[in-house]
């Protein structure tokens, strides 16, 4: 079994990215930081729109205006402001955080 540590700016797949950063918000919510969009939005000074349009993106692709470049800035603001936080991905394709 092999676990692939995820560096978010080395792709390009805002799919994947998406997913990504669905995942994350999902395990900062539910695990030991309990960390709710409205702090994590106040953290990072990105409005709140904003990361809930990213987050749901790869359940609507028609969005357009979206970029890769979106999510690597979203992803640095937030592994600069958590700087424990630790992403990989499983054989299977899910997503693993240690925080």
């Amino acid at each position: 079994m092999v676990i692939k540590r995820i560096r978010p700016q080395r792709t390009q797949d805002k799919y994947y990215l998406s997913r990504l950063f669905d995942a994350l918000l999902q395990a900062l919510e539910e695990g030991p930081m309990q960390l709710q969009m409205r702090t994590l939005s106040y953290n990072t000074q990105v409005p709140e729109q904003v990361l809930t349009r990213l987050r749901q993106w790869h359940q609507h692709p028609d969005d357009a205006d979206v970029r890769a470049a979106d999510f690597h800035l979203l992803f640095s603001h937030i592994l600069i402001r958590y700087p424990t936080i630790k992403m990989f991905e499983l054989p299977d394709g899910s997503f693993f955080f240690e925080m």
